[in-house]
């Protein structure tokens, strides 16, 4: 499986709230102690490794915003879903962005999370 950036929309991190409540679904795709040290509360941990095995778990009737920590590795993952015939969206700036303006960024205790 190739993880390319070709064809990718996009979702700005100041609307991801309005998505969700609208029915998308947040995939972040960083390593587990990313993951840890902060992460969206409504979002899926799916690690960017174990998109192409998990691909199937996922429903062509559903979007789904893929999340990172600056959008590069959730870009490649959302053109992958794409060409995979899936709806996804790529999280414009990533976690570094979204930190910036949410209040739901939490760590593994449910804590004020960090973006490392």
């Amino acid at each position: 499986m190739v993880f390319g950036m070709d064809d990718m929309e996009t979702v700005a991190p100041e609307n991801l709230e309005t998505y969700l409540s609208d029915g998308y679904e947040l995939i972040d795709v960083r390593e587990q102690d990313e993951w840890d040290a902060g992460h969206h509360l409504e979002a899926k941990h799916i690690p960017m490794g174990m998109i192409p095995e998990k691909i199937n778990d996922f429903k062509t009737n559903d979007n789904y915003i893929i999340i990172c920590r600056s959008g590069a590795r959730s870009g490649r993952v959302s053109s992958f879903m794409k060409n995979e015939g899936l709806k996804s969206f790529n999280l414009t700036g990533g976690m570094k962005q979204l930190s910036l303006t949410s209040e739901k960024i939490v760590d593994l205790n449910g804590n004020i999370g960090i973006v490392i």
